[in-house]
């Protein structure tokens, strides 16, 4: 008698360390993913230059652009609409986010007073991005821009 309690007790033994290891092995691949996806990633990413319109259209005034662009947060993927200011600086071209670095409203260029207006809570920036007045915490974002065959590219 005490031979089947025994082996019933190692049986019951194995059923519970397998269905342990089967949930931890449940849990690992997706935590194993998460940790390794950022050292799998290259380094700053993929560059992806957009082209926003003819370069010949640019002044030293910001022109708004609209453009659209693939955006990544963690494993999903979408396509968003997104828009930039592009204008000449000297010689080489400039594009600034029109995101503001408040709460990500979208502010706008206001030409008689030659800033930026975010119009949520009232941040403002100078032709740059420069933040110079309200709650922003940071300058708006920059792009990369180029001037390539006639045309001009941010990169995103």
């Amino acid at each position: 008698m005490a031979e089947a309690d025994l082996s019933r007790r190692q049986f019951l033994n194995v059923m519970v360390n397998a269905v342990g290891a089967g949930i931890t092995a449940i849990l690992a691949v997706p935590l194993a993913g998460y940790f390794l996806d950022p050292a799998m990633r290259k380094a700053g990413g993929a560059k992806n230059w957009v082209k926003l319109g003819a370069a010949s259209e640019l002044t030293d005034m910001p022109k708004v652009y609209n453009f659209q662009t693939m955006r990544t947060e963690g494993f999903m993927k979408q396509q968003v609409n997104a828009a930039a200011y592009a204008f000449m600086d000297g010689d080489k071209p400039r594009a600034i986010s029109n995101t503001c670095t408040h709460l990500g409203c979208p502010a706008g260029w206001n030409a008689d007073k030659s800033e930026f207006h975010c119009p949520c809570h009232g941040g403002v920036y100078d032709k740059t991005g420069k933040n110079i007045g309200g709650p922003p915490p940071r300058p708006l974002p920059a792009f990369n821009a180029k001037i390539e065959n006639g045309d001009i590219y941010i990169e995103v």
